[in-house]
């Protein structure tokens, strides 16, 4: 499952060209994200995605450990952004992904800006 979120966070999250057709490969239209203080459903989880690409020219995910239960796998991972007004942002995060079918259908996620402008602190959520 480590390999599968790789992918996700390869092909979805550091891809820098918005592609709705890999969202849908990897996520599920059911597809719940849970992160800090907000909820997302698949449709805003999309926007969430495009904002992302309008914001970030350049993002890397690095897995620092990971957990697998069952269909569940757990990251604690670093998400480095460079963004189009020139700064640079880090934030740890913490997230415990729900797979099903081949696809995840749940993700509740905890974010924090570690590095960076504190207008960056809610990127994880942004939409």
């Amino acid at each position: 499952m480590k390999h599968f979120i790789q992918q996700v966070f390869k092909e979805v999250l550091e891809n820098p060209v918005f592609d709705e057709l890999l969202i849908e490969k990897y996520f599920s239209k059911e597809y719940i994200q849970l992160v800090d203080h907000s909820q997302l459903n698949y449709d805003q989880f999309v926007l969430h995605i495009k904002k992302l690409k309008e914001k970030v020219t350049e993002q890397k995910l690095e897995i620092i450990s990971y957990a697998e239960n069952g269909n569940i796998i757990f990251t604690n991972h670093i998400a480095k952004s460079a963004l189009k007004d020139g700064s640079e942002v880090v934030h740890k995060v913490l997230a415990e992904f729900t797979i099903h079918n081949h696809q995840i259908i749940r993700c509740d996620e905890l974010t924090l800006l570690v590095e960076g402008d504190k207008t960056a602190k809610n990127l994880g959520s942004e939409r």
